[in-house]
């Protein structure tokens, strides 16, 4: 691959600046371990194909394992190759206030977003992306978490103009399945606390074979896996520290409570798990320790072996 550690790292001054919370030593050590070979099997799966579309990237990450740096780091190194890309996030495609305003009315238990997509919408995102000719434009939704008082909503569009090679797309929930074994929601896990708070993650989980078509976009398919998944509730609680500190962000109560909802929705020690360690929906998976840091890149199988 046509990338030198020492002489190309200059690459990533501005990410560096930007998050100094990463260690320069250590993407280094990160680049070498993890994106450089990540890199390198997508644009060798590129190139076999010896099509013009684009390559759609799935990745699977619990709230604040640090996808988002993950993706700009990608994104450098495609760009660096003289390849496009596409980032995009599960979140840009949830359904609009006013739709989740109508689905409340018929069901109060959704309190927050959640499983909450427009999933014809990401459908026709992703397929456009991927068969985007020149002079086409693709319109992507600009989404708002904070609008609404945090409920979120849809405040305008992107415009794509340029075809891209690849097109990354990420979010907390990309890739579940529902789980076939519903007793799992009965053995105590975290979040899974109350008879009704049980009941709304079967029925979540009934639901998510309506995302199998979105899923079955993916060309490559990635897992951030966390094995201590607890860990997000102080990943969360030290975002909101700041905020904190100048009169707002959540309490860690109700941090609990947020990131709480969102694991009734897909948790990450049933559906999550089951996507890391399952060879035909997932081709790599990459184990975060509790620092954010990268422990290890595992075959579905070997993640199976050692954390199942």
């Amino acid at each position: 691959m046509n990338f030198d550690i020492e002489k190309d790292f200059g690459i990533f001054d501005p990410l560096l600046e930007k998050r100094p919370e990463v260690s320069p030593e250590g993407l280094k050590k990160d680049l070498l371990n993890y994106y450089l070979p990540y890199i390198e099997k997508l644009v060798k799966l590129k190139e076999a194909s010896q099509k013009e579309e684009g390559l759609i990237v799935g990745t699977s990450a619990i709230q604040g394992v640090g996808k988002t740096t993950q993706g700009e780091i990608l994104e450098i190194l495609v760009t660096h190759l003289g390849k496009t890309s596409e980032s995009l996030s599960i979140d840009d495609h949830y359904m609009t206030h006013e739709e989740l305003s109508r689905l409340r009315e018929k069901d109060p238990r959704y309190i927050r977003r959640g499983v909450t997509h427009d999933i014809v919408l990401a459908l026709k995102n992703l397929t456009d992306l991927k068969n985007m000719s020149d002079g086409m434009e693709v319109k992507i939704p600009i989404y708002d978490k904070g609008a609404f008082n945090g409920d979120g909503d849809r405040i305008g569009w992107k415009t794509v103009t340029e075809k891209p090679d690849f097109i990354f797309y990420d979010g907390w929930m990309v890739g579940a399945r529902r789980t076939s074994d519903i007793s799992i929601f009965d053995s105590g896990l975290p979040a899974l606390d109350t008879p009704e708070h049980i009941q709304f993650a079967k029925d979540i989980n009934a639901k998510l074979d309506q995302y199998l078509t979105l899923w079955s976009l993916f060309d490559f398919m990635t897992v951030l896996y966390v094995p201590n998944y607890q860990i997000s509730l102080e990943w969360r609680d030290q975002a909101e520290e700041t905020l904190r500190a100048k009169g707002g962000g959540m309490s860690p109560d109700q941090i609990r409570e947020f990131v709480y909802y969102f694991w009734r929705s897909v948790h990450p020690a049933i559906q999550i798990k089951n996507l890391a360690m399952h060879p035909e929906h997932t081709n790599q998976v990459v184990v975060i320790n509790d620092d954010h840091s990268i422990k290890e890149v595992l075959t579905p199988e070997e993640a199976k072996s050692k954390y199942s």
